[in-house]
């Protein structure tokens, strides 16, 4: 069967996959309250919605392995690695069938992605050494030194157990 023919140049398709996964982490990443909804506010977490936009990726991802120019491979690989650490960020210590990839280990072992070089997408003029403005981390307000916990008071001895003499209860069953 032959490829169907299309009127975008290599690049192009490119660019428009790039943007489409770009698009999905970033619907990832303000599900997860990293980017700020309209109003400047960030939204609470909401994390079995964010779980099905990566898992997504990760189909996309599998699906196309071997079909994609380095530099998408790449691109996949960032973001997920990106939004999965956001995700984790987000959740502060949800259970492993909550995470993202929790099925990964059915797919193979490893990740063949641990180590990427930065390369940017064909046609793309932008400088590919800075992540894109939604995926760089915020930075946290530098909190204030926490004060020691005050210690629990000693528990009291316990008063000495008489000894029982007698039932003090009866169950009766008619």
């Amino acid at each position: 069967m032959s490829e169907p023919e299309s009127s975008l140049a290599p690049h192009e398709v490119s660019q428009i996959f790039a943007q489409m996964v770009m698009m999905q982490a970033q619907n990832a990443l303000y599900l997860l309250g990293r980017i700020p909804d309209n109003s400047g506010r960030p939204i609470p977490p909401q994390l079995p919605e964010a779980k099905m936009l990566i898992d997504q990726l990760e189909a996309l991802q599998i699906k196309t392995k071997g079909n994609l120019i380095p530099q998408e491979e790449k691109l996949v690989a960032k973001v997920l690695t990106e939004i999965r650490l956001a995700f984790v960020e987000a959740s502060g210590g949800t259970p492993a069938s909550m995470m993202p990839g929790h099925h990964s280990a059915a797919y193979g072992a490893g990740d063949p992605y641990a180590q990427m070089e930065e390369d940017p997408l064909p046609g793309d003029e932008a400088d590919a050494s800075e992540p894109p403005p939604f995926l760089a981390r915020q930075e946290e307000p530098e909190a204030a030194p926490k004060p020691a916990p005050a210690k629990a008071p000693a528990p009291e001895p316990a008063a000495p157990k008489e000894p029982e003499k007698e039932k003090k209860y009866f169950k009766s069953y008619g």
